[in-house]
């Protein structure tokens, strides 16, 4: 079972790879439908995000965890998901641009250096990702199967 995960989740890595990478190309295949860009926006967020969940659980299965059950490890999310997730509700809601705006007045290297930072939705998206898929546990059968034997004289 192990193995049958790994390799599927190495083919999603592909597949959402080559999808990432060739994103423009598939933008201009959908401009004849004129689809709102806000749409695509959220759309290559997707796709970077569950390209980013195959990696960690691509990482998660091949370090074997010893589990009792499945679950999602809200601890383990919360404390490597927190900064990803933060930085982009700050860019995409706009509210870096009001605090640059409000507090340092427009200055143009804070806003240069708040732009370069929260900006990389990419990088965000990706970390988000991989700490969804490394907060997965899952319990796989054992691969050994146990026998009884009975001796009898």
């Amino acid at each position: 079972m192990r193995i049958f995960l790994i390799i599927f989740s190495f083919i999603n890595i592909i597949l959402y790879y080559t999808a990432f990478a060739y994103f423009d190309n598939i933008t201009a295949a959908l401009a004849a439908y004129s689809l709102p860009a806000g749409f695509l926006s959220f759309l290559r967020l997707i796709i970077v995000l569950i390209l980013g969940f195959m990696i960690g659980l691509l990482i998660i299965l091949s370090m074997k965890p010893i589990v009792n059950r499945n679950y999602f490890d809200i601890k383990t999310f919360l404390i490597s998901g927190c900064i990803p997730a933060i930085a982009l509700l700050l860019y995409k809601t706009g509210l870096v641009n009001t605090v640059v705006t409000e507090l340092f007045n427009s200055s143009l290297t804070i806003s240069e250096l708040a732009f370069y930072f929260f900006s990389r939705e990419t990088v965000w998206g990706l970390w988000l990702g991989i700490s969804m898929g490394t907060s997965v546990r899952l319990k796989l059968r054992a691969s050994s199967k146990r026998f009884r034997h009975q001796v009898t004289d």
